[in-house]
């Protein structure tokens, strides 16, 4: 295995930089992307904004489609909530008991899936060996390969699993201890409340009550003793199997070295030398065997029990993890998204407010830019990024609570917001003929007067499948449900004495 590793040193190294630069990209990806964005726009020459900034077209509420097209692109990666929202959020994470918590880091993951697959290598290794004895020293590699591939996605998966249960059980059983100590609350949850309710609905109620009422009540620790149980098994056996190869290898060399010994003796099939020379240096070869053989079993047993320890505290890492980062609550993942984990809103707005600033000061540039290439005599481009995000917002409030607008944004909504309602309805519209077909279909209905195999019987001989269809689709719903199981259970009886006759006939036909 060594040897292996030694040959491909260089390409493990690129794959280990090459894994590093892509944790990095996927651990920042959000920032990456806003960058990547903005290098679009200012690219010179052939950058977005001098390609926007060729059609200066003013649509409705004032708006050119090319300031529209920037805003857009640069939204997508910037969050608003006002200061409400934010404490809304923060609220829940709190009588969730998940403040200050966060999602397990990438990096942590990363650190587990190489501490296990170190740790595996040698383990896997025999296994593989076991699994191809016949095989080459290629085949062993391939299958050390599968086998630390898979050891690493069940141990990480489990741990980090076992770990969030283990949490948020405890959670759940310490108010559950509490409730019952109180004695003075009839009900142990008194409501399922959700990220967009009022959170001041259980201010009243006891804080092991908020907690339920976003956590839930049920706890279970399967997963938990799954995980330690599959922990043990591993160690035991890994230790057990490199113990018997020690063994196997020290009497293979035993028997290496008595036949080795007797090849090169010239007087072993002699008299030469007297029986009781023979018998003492064989007694002392013997007792220096069995001494190097008891000191190589000692530090054999020694390191495979270091080995298990090490695996075994890996595994209890992966749980810590799992217990240590993650949310309890049921929508606690979502609030802590929505807010950046940021504790104050003051922290929250000053980490977007760069980013608008970037935003604005390139939609400045195009419409310097729309301005000098346009014929601007009775035009304006005095629209800002800020005036795009109350849009935005008064449209997410106008699909979502039906006529409600941003009071700021009302005088120049109105044409816009008619314009997207007109839009809806076109499509809705739009979505109706396609369904008429159906609901006009001049099938004639199966008559349900007739006998199960009757209906089976003109479903098999008709050769078309869309009529097949039609024909179980006009059936009450009992009986197409038992000509459906009869279709299936026929299908199963074909299909099984299909089978039967190939194996008949490979049988009769073997060589």
């Amino acid at each position: 295995m060594m040897d292996i590793i030694q040959a491909n040193m260089s390409t493990i190294v690129w794959c280990l930089v090459a894994a590093l630069l892509a944790v990095g990209a996927f651990s920042f990806r959000s920032t990456l992307e806003f960058w990547l964005n903005h290098w679009k726009y200012t690219f010179p020459v052939l950058g977005k904004t001098a390609r926007l900034a060729r059609h200066g077209i003013h649509g409705q509420g004032g708006w050119t489609d090319s300031e529209r097209t920037l805003c857009g692109d640069y939204n997508k990666f910037i969050s608003y909530l006002s200061r409400a929202e934010f404490n809304k959020r923060n609220d829940y994470l709190a009588k969730a008991d998940d403040s200050g918590r966060s999602p397990t880091p990438l990096w942590l993951m990363v650190l587990l899936t190489v501490l296990v697959i170190a740790e595996g290598l040698g383990f896997s290794y025999l296994l593989g060996s076991w699994m191809a004895r016949d095989g080459s020293a290629n085949t062993h590699t391939l299958l050390m390969i599968a086998i630390v591939l898979v050891l690493c996605v069940i141990m990480v998966f489990l741990t980090h699993f076992a770990g969030h249960q283990l949490y948020r059980s405890n959670l759940v059983a310490r108010c559950r201890k509490q409730w019952k100590q109180d004695k003075t609350q009839e009900r142990f949850s008194s409501r399922k409340v959700k990220l967009d309710a009022d959170q001041s609905v259980d201010d009243a109620e006891p804080d092991y009550t908020q907690i339920v009422n976003r956590v839930g009540t049920s706890h279970s620790y399967f997963m938990v003793a799954l995980t330690v149980c599959v922990i043990l098994v591993i160690a035991v056996t890994s230790t057990w199997m490199r113990w018997s190869n020690l063994n196997a290898e020290q009497t293979r060399e035993a028997m290496g070295v008595s036949q080795n010994a007797d090849a090169g003796n010239p007087f072993a099939t002699t008299n030469a030398v007297p029986a009781e020379l023979v018998a003492s240096q064989k007694a002392a070869d013997d007792r220096a065997r069995a001494e190097e053989s008891s000191s190589t079993r000692s530090e054999g047993a020694a390191a495979f029990i270091t080995l298990a320890v090490i695996f075994v505290v890996t595994q209890i890492v992966g749980i810590f993890g799992g217990f240590a980062w993650g949310f309890g609550g049921r929508e606690s993942l979502a609030a802590w998204r929505t807010t950046k984990g940021f504790t104050t809103f003051e922290d929250y707005n000053n980490y977007f407010a760069p980013l608008r600033a970037i935003a604005q000061s390139q939609l400045e540039n195009l419409q310097k830019r729309l301005a000098e290439n346009a014929d601007i005599s009775g035009k304006t481009f005095s629209k800002s990024f800020r005036d795009y995000v109350i849009e935005q917002r008064a449209f997410a409030d106008l699909e979502s609570n039906g006529s409600h607008v941003a009071p700021e944004a009302a005088p120049e909504r109105a044409p816009v917001m008619a314009t997207r309602v007109a839009e809806v309805e076109t499509q809705r519209a739009s979505e109706i003929p396609a369904a008429r077909p159906v609901a006009q279909s001049t099938v004639p209905p199966v008559s349900t007067g007739q006998s199960l195999e009757a209906i089976i019987a003109e479903i098999e001989t008709t050769s078309d499948v869309s009529r097949k269809k039609e024909l179980i689709v006009r059936l009450d719903e009992p009986l197409r449900q038992q000509v459906i199981g009869e279709i299936k259970r026929r299908k199963e009886r074909a299909e099984a004495a299909k089978h039967a006759l190939d194996s008949q006939l490979d049988d009769l036909f073997k060589a």
